[in-house]
């Protein structure tokens, strides 16, 4: 069976005009210690990507901002009206107040 490292490719995810590429690796630098590398997705956070019309990609695990609307007072992204899946665990915000530009 093939060892999974740090780097290796996860998978290729296409989604409303952009293309990402999954790598694993580690979130935290103690995991390296701890074992396997994981699927690392995008920091949409930290570093936004938006759809060709203007829409913000979130991760499901992603908190929910100040405009998400869920039953869940603690809840991600996954958990609110306005997420619309997409492929894995990426998706696309549908709340217009999120749309590039505003």
């Amino acid at each position: 069976m093939h060892k999974i490292r740090d780097g290796d490719l996860y998978r290729v995810v296409e989604l409303f005009g952009r293309r990402f590429e999954l790598r694993y690796g580690y979130y935290e630098e103690y995991e390296r210690h701890s074992g396997e590398p994981v699927p690392i997705y995008p920091d949409f956070k930290k570093s936004p990507v938006y759809s060709e019309d203007g829409r913000p990609f979130v991760t499901q695990m992603q908190e929910l901002c100040a405009h998400g609307e869920s039953k869940f007072t603690d809840g991600c992204c996954v958990d609110c009206k306005h997420y619309s899946h997409g492929d894995d665990l990426i998706g696309i915000c549908t709340n217009e107040k999120n749309m590039k530009g505003n």
